[in-house]
């Protein structure tokens, strides 16, 4: 990685450096030559060598000047070719993809994307009969059909045949927060966009209503079921998303304080639960890349207490890794972190051991995509770190 930096710096600065000389020292030349019209009978052989040395150095500088040129226009034709082939290698990836991972259609319209997916208990015979088991798994298929909207809605319904479901209501709470979100993103011209697509009604009111219903929702589970890993863990995202629609950075950072304890008393409840890790991991990333200003807030009301690093990222990400190998979202969020520590050969490492990993949901294909980005961008020289934006990238 380093020798093809020094690459590329030899062959951009080079150039540059001879055109400074080769026009600082071009007056100095045509002066010479003027005051020095012809070769002279009364001078030593050393002052003879002298001047013809002076007499060629232009020359040579040119000439040296021209060569440098050439290299630079073969590399930049080289990596334009590189470029080209990537992008057909990058498409022909993107082609074993699942169909619903790449045209992800929903009522006409493209789809959402989420942050986290909580893992759906299988639905089982429950209280309220054949129905409720019926729109359970029909909420689950919709969700692995990357259809959202209709999920939040069978989950509604079968919440009203059985309202004391817990697990139904954390997918609903959870696929709440997630078309919230969804809808925000995209109003702000987001990374979602390209999956997802807001219907007229979707408003930001609209998009604000449902996360602050979902965070309502996952602080009632949590305060009802203190043992819940699960609803802390839903918390915890509910929080980091309704970061989004505050616009004081006080407010802002309060909240991530809020957000890293409902992860930390996630992993707590349940050390095992890869999706608590995670949180944990992508809380650590976002904080390490807050603005300045943002950072020098979080000191000021927390002190060292709250500490956000790529480096606590890179070992919450390890954890859920080695839970969950192939939860491929683990491996994204560890990639960023890499990405975040500067070492762009181990996050390209990570990102394209993902690409053997499958897609089985929203979650898995938006960030098998980020992998893919992100792994171009590093081939163009590009600005890397394709994730959805961090809680504080929008407001005040």
């Amino acid at each position: 990685m380093g020798e093809s930096k020094d690459k590329v710096w030899l062959q951009t600065i080079v150039p540059t450096s001879l055109g400074f000389v080769l026009v600082n020292r071009t007056p100095a030349y045509w002066s010479f030559i003027w005051e020095n019209p012809g070769a002279s009978e009364d001078v030593s052989c050393e002052k003879e060598r002298e001047r013809v040395l002076r007499l060629l150095s232009l020359p040579l500088l040119a000439l040296a000047y021209l060569v440098s040129l050439l290299l630079l226009y073969l590399r930049d034709s080289s990596l334009e070719e590189k470029k080209t082939t990537k992008t057909k290698s990058y498409e022909a990836l993107r082609g074993t993809m699942p169909p619903q991972a790449k045209t992800l259609t929903l009522d006409g319209r493209e789809p959402v994307s989420v942050s986290i997916a909580l893992k759906p208990r299988p639905p089982t015979a429950a209280p309220g009969g054949a129905a409720f088991g019926d729109l359970v798994k029909a909420a689950a298929r919709a969700e692995r059909d990357l259809n959202v909207r209709e999920a939040l809605a069978l989950y509604e319904r079968a919440l009203v045949a059985n309202p004391s479901d817990r697990e139904t209501m954390l997918q609903a709470c959870k696929v709440r927060c997630d078309l919230g979100f969804l809808i925000f993103d995209v109003i702000h011209d987001g990374p979602m966009k390209q999956f997802f697509t807001c219907r007229e009604e979707e408003t930001e009111e609209a998009a604000t209503a449902l996360v602050r219903q979902a965070l309502e929702g996952a602080r009632q589970l949590t305060e009802q079921h203190e043992d819940d890993y699960k609803a802390f863990t839903l918390l915890a995202l509910c929080i980091g998303r309704s970061i989004l629609l505050e616009s004081q950075n006080k407010a802002k950072v309060r909240m991530a304080g809020e957000m890293h304890d409902a992860a930390q008393r996630a992993v707590a409840l349940n050390p095992k639960d890869d999706a608590a890790h995670f949180m944990l991991a992508r809380w650590n990333n976002d904080i390490a890349s807050l603005p300045r200003v943002l950072k020098t807030l979080v000191r000021f009301i927390y002190g060292s207490s709250l500490r956000g690093s790529f480096q606590n990222a890179v070992q919450s990400s390890l954890t859920a890794i080695e839970l969950n190998p192939t939860n491929l979202v683990n491996k994204v969020e560890l990639g960023r972190a890499y990405t975040g520590l500067g070492d762009l050969a181990r996050a390209k490492a990570v990102y394209e051991d993902v690409l053997g990993l499958q897609v089985v949901d929203v979650n898995s294909a938006l960030y098998k995509q980020i992998a893919l980005d992100d792994i171009e961008r590093m081939d163009q020289g590009k600005p890397v770190g394709s994730l959805a934006r961090p809680w504080w990238a929008i407001g005040g």
